[in-house]
């Protein structure tokens, strides 16, 4: 009877330290998913064009790492988490909307320059019609 108590004591802290192990374990890896996502973030320009947001996913991370308890660490690094994928959607649109303002600019340019052309060719269909008019003439 001893010896099964045992047994059954051994099995529950087995389980009790693979259950902490693997809360440690699934923290230090949405750590490291934080750390990624912080990184592709960085990448897409967050630093420079979402700033704010990249920098308190930062602090958010730096803080869940010092966080005493677990439920907070969590907390912590899911919302820093949450903003490195704020910043890095931030600085995608702000990047897509700079280049459709150079289009569009590019846009304007080649309008421009396509209706001068136009222009100059009518000019130029009006200066043939009249020395065709003139031939006829003499």
């Amino acid at each position: 009877m001893k010896l099964y108590i045992l047994l059954l004591l051994s099995i529950i802290i087995v389980v009790c330290l693979i259950g902490c192990g693997a809360k440690t374990q699934s923290f230090n890896a949405l750590l490291d998913d934080v750390t990624m996502q912080i990184d592709t973030a960085q990448k897409a320009g967050a630093d420079q064009l979402a700033s704010v947001e990249f920098n308190e996913a930062k602090t958010l991370l730096e803080n869940a790492k010092v966080a005493s308890k677990n439920k907070q660490k969590i907390s912590l690094a899911e919302k820093a988490y949450a903003k490195a994928l704020l910043s890095e959607a931030l600085a995608k649109q702000i990047s897509a909307e700079k280049e459709a303002n150079r289009l569009d600019a590019e846009l304007r340019i080649m309008e421009e320059e396509a209706a001068k052309i136009k222009s100059e060719r009518q000019a130029v269909e009006e200066d043939l019609k009249r020395m065709l008019a003139e031939i006829e003439n003499e």
